[in-house]
């Protein structure tokens, strides 16, 4: 779950950058952005500490962190809330 987390950010973030004028170019986009393994390698090892960071690393790392402090916040406080969550994406397509 966290890693869908993680994952979800990591697109957010992708096709922020991108910018758009639209639903459909913005999709467009964000396909094109994550079938360049070029793109999508350097940011993987940012993320790991293997490489050093550009500005949609450093941003997906502060992304990571976010998300690691939802799923904290949800299970602690909300714990009902989180095991829906769980529930409801468990096993969901990637």
């Amino acid at each position: 779950m966290k890693f869908t987390i993680v994952a979800v950010g990591f697109l957010i973030i992708l096709s922020a950058q991108l910018g758009s004028a639209g639903a459909i170019d913005e999709t467009q986009n964000l396909n094109k952005l994550l079938n360049n393994q070029v793109i999508v390698s350097r940011q993987i090892m940012c993320v790991l500490d293997k490489t050093p960071c550009d500005k949609l690393g450093t941003q997906l790392k502060q992304q990571a962190a976010n998300a690691q402090k939802l799923v904290s916040f949800l299970q602690t406080r909300y714990p009902d809330v989180w095991a829906m969550l769980v529930r409801k994406y468990k096993g969901a397509p990637s």
